[in-house]
């Protein structure tokens, strides 16, 4: 699976922002994930118009992504019917978004999959 690694905090904080990158790459390399791209920023989650996370959008419309991986739903929003608008283009095209800490994955049909184990695995 291809994999692009997405992360965000709110506040200009590096470190939380390493550490969130060095969490996602090391559950896609454990996984067996090829990870593609990686986008950091620090920014709000109260838009979607953020430029890592386009970054991320520009690799899923060219067809080069299976998987979105991030930290928690709350990377990708703060306000939930964006967040939902941006999953429905991840399964436009046939991506699926998956939080490592909610083990949460939304398929690429749309359906969203609760994972009782302690890490989230895509199918």
């Amino acid at each position: 699976m291809r994999v692009y690694l997405y992360c965000r905090v709110a506040n200009d904080d590096s470190f939380c922002l390493e550490a969130q990158a060095a969490t996602l790459r090391r559950y896609a390399e454990q996984a067996g994930y090829t990870i593609i791209g990686a986008a950091c920023e620090h920014g709000n989650g109260l838009t979607l118009e953020r430029p890592a996370l386009q970054e991320v959008t520009q690799a899923v419309l060219a067809g080069k992504v299976d998987v979105v991986l991030v930290h928690s739903l709350t990377r990708i929003g703060r306000e939930w019917g964006m967040t939902q608008r941006y999953i429905d283009l991840l399964v436009e095209h046939g991506v699926k978004l998956l939080c490592i800490r909610d083990r949460l994955l939304f398929s690429d049909k749309g359906e969203a999959l609760i994972s009782s184990n302690k890490k989230a695995e895509c199918p």
